[in-house]
C-alpha cells in the first residue's frame, strides 16, 4: 500500500490550529497531530573494486558545501557541510528508557547466518531476548512467510538496492548484520515501529562514495564514512529525494545519515531521523525554500522549519526491511503530536511555546496585521513584540502549527 496518497490529505490539514482572543475571552482550537498513519547481477553491483584507502582524510571535509544533487551542475561541489545538530529532541510519551521497548519484537539473524528469526525485548527494557529460529533457521511462530525459502524459513536479505544512475534499481550494496560500537539506538519513540532499531548496515568504507544512488545523487550526499564506518540509507528515501529534485531542480543535501554517537556529538535529537537514514537537511539552489517545503509535503515527507535548518524526512513511509527487518508487533503507543500555544506576556510581548518537535527548537514566523487585515510586519524569533497598530498577531511554528490572536 502506498502511504503517500492518504498522507497528503492528512498533511493538508496541518497548520489549521487557531487560538482567538475576543474581548478578553480565549478560544483555543484543537491542535492537529501528524498521527495519520531484486538482486543485481555482478556487473550491476556498485562498489566492486573500490579502494577504501581513497577515503583517507575524509574527516577534513566537514564544513564544506554539499553536492547539489546533479553531477553535471556547475555549482556541484561535493561533501557535506554546515552540519549542526541544533536539536533538543522531544520526550518519549511512553517514557521508554534503556535498550528497547518492553514487549517489542524485531527480527534477528539466526546462527546459520542465512535466515532471520525473532527476538523480544524483556519486561525491564534493558535487553533483547534470545533470537528464536525455527528448524530451518527462520522465524518461529510468527506465521509470516514473506521472503521465505522452500523450507518455510525467512531468508535474510544479503544486499540493498537503489535506483542508480540509470534508475534501473540494480545499484546494490552488501548488507552486514552486526552491532557496531557507537551505534546504540534508543528505544523506539512512542513505540512507533518506524523508529525500531536497525539490524543491518552497509559498509561505507567498502563502497565508492561517488557511486550514484539515483540519477542525481551520490552516496556521499546521504552518508559518509568519516562519521561512522557503517551506514543506513533507506531506498524509499533516496527515491523521494530524487522526486523532490525532479520537482524543484538542484538540491543541496547539508546533512544525511548520522550514526547515534556522531549524532549526539553534534547535538542531535535523541530520535533524530538522521539516524534512521530517511531524514535530510536540504537547501534548494533553483527555487525558494517555500517551494521545496511544499514539494516535501506533497511527496509525503515531513517538513519542519527549525531555528538552525530546514528538515525533510520520510518517517511516514514504512522503514526499509533490508536495514530494520520486519516491523513485528509494535507496543501500541500513539505517535507523538505537535502542540503549541500563543501566550501574551504583557507589554505587547508574545511567545509561542511548543512541544513534540523531535528534531529541535522549531522556527517561529510572526505576522502582524492592522484593522483592515493588511500585513504590517513579518519577522522571525522566539518571542515577538507587536507594534501598537497591530490588531491581529499570527505565528507559524515549524511550518506545522498556526496560531493567531485578536488584540
Amino acid at each position: 500500500m502506498d502511504v503517500r496518497e492518504p498522507l497528503e490529505a492528512c498533511v493538508a490539514h496541518v497548520g489549521t490550529v487557531r487560538e482567538f482572543k475576543l474581548k478578553g475571552h480565549v478560544c483555543a482550537g484543537l491542535v492537529l497531530a501528524l498521527s495519520c498513519f531484486g538482486c543485481a547481477d555482478e556487473e550491476g553491483r556498485a562498489g566492486q573494486g573500490w579502494d577504501p584507502d581513497l577515503t583517507a582524510g575524509a574527516a577534513d571535509t566537514e564544513g564544506e558545501s554539499a553536492t547539489t544533487g546533479d553531477p553535471t551542475d556547475d555549482d556541484s561541489t561535493g561533501g557535506e557541510g554546515g552540519e549542526e545538530g541544533g536539536e533538543e529532541g522531544g520526550e518519549d510519551p511512553t517514557g521508554a528508557t534503556g535498550t528497547c521497548n518492553p514487549g517489542m519484537e524485531r527480527q534477528c539473524l539466526c546462527e546459520d547466518g542465512l535466515h532471520l528469526g525473532n527476538e523480544v525485548c524483556n519486561a525491564a527494557g534493558d535487553a533483547w531476548g534470545e533470537c528464536v529460529c525455527d528448524d530451518t533457521g527462520g522465524t518461529a511462530g510468527t506465521g509470516d512467510e514473506t521472503g521465505g525459502d522452500a523450507t518455510g524459513g525467512n531468508v535474510a536479505p544479503t544486499e540493498v538496492c537503489y535506483p542508480g544512475a540509470d534508475g534501473s534499481g540494480t545499484t546494490c550494496f552488501e548488507l552486514h548484520y552486526l552491532q557496531p560500537d557507537g551505534y546504540d539506538y534508543p528505544p523506539a519513540l512512542g513505540g512507533d515501529p518506524n523508529y525500531r532499531q536497525p539490524i543491518a548496515y552497509i559498509d561505507l568504507e567498502a563502497i565508492d562514495p561517488a557511486t550514484m544512488l539515483s540519477p542525481n545523487f551520490r552516496l556521499s550526499e546521504f552518508a559518509e564514512a568519516y562519521k561512522g564506518r557503517y551506514g543506513i540509507v533507506q531506498p524509499h528515501a533516496v527515491e523521494s529525494v530524487q522526486l523532490l529534485r525532479d520537482d524543484v531542480g538542484a538540491i543541496t543535501v547539508n546533512s544525511g545519515y548520522r550514526p547515534p554517537e556522531y549524532n549526539a556529538g553534534v547535538g542531535g535529537a535523541t530520535h533524530s531521523r538522521h539516524m534512521y537514514g530517511d531524514g535530510f537537511d536540504l537547501d534548494p539552489t533553483a527555487v525558494g525554500l517555500s517551494t521545496l517545503e511544499a514539494a516535501c509535503t506533497n511527496r509525503g515527507g515531513m517538513l519542519v522549519e527549525y531555528n538552525t535548518h530546514v528538515h525533510c524526512d520520510f518517517r511516514f513511509d514504512d522503514a526499509s526491511t533490508e536495514f530494520f527487518g520486519a516491523a513485528g508487533a509494535p507496543s501500541g503507543a500513539e505517535l507523538p503530536v505537535f502542540t503549541a500555544s500563543l501566550d501574551e506576556e504583557g507589554g505587547d510581548v508574545y511567545t509561542a511555546p511548543a512541544e513534540g518537535f523531535d528534531e529541535g527548537e522549531p522556527l517561529r514566523r510572526w505576522y502582524a496585521y492592522d484593522e483592515d487585515g493588511e500585513l504590517i510586519e513579518e519577522t522571525l524569533g522566539e518571542a515577538y513584540v507587536a507594534p501598537p497598530q497591530a490588531a491581529r498577531v499570527r505565528v507559524v511554528i515549524g511550518a506545522q502549527i498556526e496560531l493567531e490572536t485578536i488584540r
